[in-house]
């Protein structure tokens, strides 16, 4: 993400955060001290929609802050907003962002967790599911078949048979297609990633392509096309014991799995975003998490206060 894109990305979750009428004093101060740190933070919330006199508007006093944190999670509408003219970012393209249209707000059935939250279910079939932190998905069953519309964050499945209802996960990326198994899917901004642990899946992404997917690989795949089939690493579901296992991976992927299981903003500096690393960490204390990010990494990590941390190049 570039400098700027991070600058909306934090004005925007401040914005949401401060409409649902849940913030608290230290939340509102962790804001106030972010917009005037930085003359680019309260250009962009004034831009975005007439600073601070859009957070009175009624129409979106009192949205839940899951609802509206799930919302600035919401892939392909967190896209538009962040990629739109901010010379028109105003309330009415805030409260449509905020609306249903877009598949931010709550739909009736919908299954989802709060920052910080993992939670498992058993659906009406039997079948076992557990949701990351921050996530959302829709089930639809009927007399022809079981579907998940996830629409955003992660989750793993554990599917009852039912050789008469085929079971679909489905992303704004494509389908896959189960009838008896043990999978994770991982809706991303670009792309969705299927973990196999069991059985096997088929993939259709909503451009046509196809690939079946076996126990031990993992394919990640956008709207159009197959991008990557990959061995499994063997620590893709380690989230559901509370655990980041990273092996290799860049420190932008690191704090997005962060940023699931902690309010307020997470700024890291594009000079360090792409440093790589491996290792263990707890998600459920990011604090900790953070703390043995910066003892193993060239970085300087600055609590602001307990809401809006940076991390910058060690100097």
């Amino acid at each position: 993400m570039r400098a700027d894109e991070a600058v909306i990305d934090e004005a925007a979750q401040w914005m949401a955060l401060l409409q649902s009428g849940e913030v608290s004093l230290g939340e509102r101060a962790a804001f106030d001290a972010w917009r005037t740190a930085d003359p680019r933070h309260q250009q962009i919330i004034e831009q975005m929609g007439g600073g601070l006199n859009l957070l009175r508007n009624p129409s979106l006093r009192g949205l839940p802050r899951n609802s509206l944190l799930h919302s600035l999670n919401a892939p392909s509408s967190r896209r538009r907003f962040i990629s739109g003219s901010l010379s028109v970012l105003g309330v009415a393209l805030l409260v449509g962002l905020l609306g249903r249209r877009y598949g931010w707000l709550p739909e009736a059935g919908e299954l989802a967790t709060g920052t910080g939250e993992r939670r498992d279910f058993t659906l009406e079939d039997g079948s076992a599911l557990t949701l990351n932190a921050r996530s959302r998905v829709l089930p639809l069953f009927d007399a022809h078949q079981r579907l998940l519309a996830l629409r955003s964050g992660e989750l793993l499945v554990d599917v009852a048979k039912d050789p008469a209802r085929p079971f679909v996960v489905e992303t704004e990326h494509g389908r896959m297609r189960a009838l008896g198994t043990k999978f994770l899917v991982e809706q991303g901004e670009d792309a969705t990633r299927l973990v196999m642990l069991h059985s096997q899946v088929e993939v259709v992404t909503s451009g046509g392509a196809r690939q079946v997917v076996e126990a031990g690989e993992n394919l990640l795949f956008n709207s159009q096309n197959i991008l990557s089939l990959q061995r499994n690493k063997g620590h893709e579901s380690a989230w559901v014991q509370g655990r980041l296992e990273v092996r290799d991976r860049p420190l932008s992927e690191v704090i997005d799995s962060l940023r699931r299981y902690r309010r307020g903003i997470l700024h890291v500096s594009p000079e360090v975003a792409d440093l790589r690393l491996s290792g263990l960490y707890p998600l459920d204390d990011s604090d900790q998490t953070l703390q043995l990010l910066e003892h193993s990494l060239p970085i300087r990590v600055t609590w602001h206060n307990p809401y809006w941390v940076s991390i910058e190049p060690r100097s």
